[in-house]
């Protein structure tokens, strides 16, 4: 419990603030703090909250003469309270709060009925939300039965609808003859961020599918910003269409149908008109002053040589040397295999 006052909190706080805001010694502010309570009668903790609220007041109404705050510090935390819930509710009650023309009870009340009103529509965003989730995985169902694994380039293959998978969450699979794998993810989008985060996310799970897929595909519906700033996104990595490919769901003839995106017009004015690079970096120095400091983001790459029939290859990839070393292994010999385009090692054990 806080010791007999001294005097009023506001007044108090108008106090104290100054030295706490030209305070340069060593110690922590704390120790000061403990300092200034025990001038003032009032524990530490409490001076704490009679700072804050203070600060609170004067950033919401600026200073006041200390004789017009009859207010306790409680009324303008209930006030803050207010602030995050219904600013302009708040804004309209700071002046009963400070002249103590309301309760403590009364400001609750109306806290409560605002936090109940934000649950409510947190909780109807929340179905809507799953609602046009549902909505979109059956239409993109519709439109995957009616498209076929022709559309991916899989002749009289097998679609699979992967309910549950710990690394990739919920899919489809096409798998051709071979048992050669495509990944198919149907993606909503999400309105709480921005579109170029969110496409960000993307853009790293189809990274992460990568590694277990030939091929991987998203299905958007057909007017999602999103899948504009996934190809924009995936064109500046040099992965649009080549085993990224995007998609969106189009009616024709009456029937839910598949369309893929082909065109870079909206990743080119995102690059050219806006300036935007989704490769650029700020922040600040951490050591000594807080210099501001800029760069872009670089992959690292490799480049491997190799002859096939008097023909140079290079390979431009990610993979670093040693791992490809150790893949291939010393006591191998490697045969590079060209077909459709495609450039494959072969490795064969190597002879004594």
């Amino acid at each position: 419990m806080s010791k007999r006052k001294k005097g009023p909190w506001y007044s108090i706080y108008r106090q104290v603030v100054p030295l706490l805001d030209s305070y340069e010694g060593k110690d922590s502010v704390n120790l000061l703090i403990q300092q200034l309570a025990a001038e003032h009668n009032y524990e530490p903790k409490v001076l704490s909250r009679m700072i804050k609220a203070g600060r609170f007041l004067d950033r919401l109404v600026g200073h006041l003469p200390p004789e017009d705050v009859r207010g306790g510090y409680a009324h303008i935390e209930y006030i803050q309270r207010l602030h995050e819930l219904a600013p302009d509710e708040a804004q309209s009650l700071v002046g009963m709060a400070v002249s103590k023309k309301i309760t403590l009870e009364a400001l609750q009340a109306i806290i409560d009925k605002y936090s109940t009103q934000l649950e409510q529509g947190d909780a109807r965003k929340r179905s809507k939300a799953r609602s046009l989730i549902s909505e979109h995985e059956r239409n993109s169902v519709l439109a995957l039965t009616h498209c076929g694994t022709e559309f991916f380039g899989v002749q009289a293959g097998e679609m699979i609808q992967v309910e549950r998978s710990d690394v990739l969450g919920q899919f489809f699979m096409v798998r051709d003859r071979h048992g050669r794998p495509t990944a198919i993810f149907c993606r909503l989008g999400d309105t709480s961020r921005k579109a170029i985060k969110a496409a960000a996310e993307l853009l790293k799970l189809a990274k992460t599918a990568r590694s277990y897929f030939d091929q991987v595909w998203f299905v958007f519906p057909e007017s999602s910003e999103l899948v504009h700033e996934l190809s924009f996104l995936a064109n500046e990595e040099k992965l649009f269409r080549t085993w990224l490919h995007l998609s969106t769901l189009t009616s024709e003839d009456g029937s839910l149908t598949l369309r893929e995106v082909t065109s870079l017009r909206h990743a080119l004015s995102r690059a050219l008109e806006d300036g935007a690079d989704p490769f650029a970096w700020n922040g600040y120095s951490i050591l000594g002053l807080k210099t501001p400091v800029h760069g872009k983001l670089i992959k690292n790459t490799y480049t491997f040589t190799t002859q096939h029939n008097e023909t140079t290859t290079e390979l431009v990839t990610d993979m670093p040397a040693d791992t490809l070393k150790n893949l291939i292994g010393e006591a191998t010999t490697v045969d590079v295999v060209y077909d459709k385009g495609l450039v494959s090692f072969v490795k064969h054990p190597g002879t004594a």
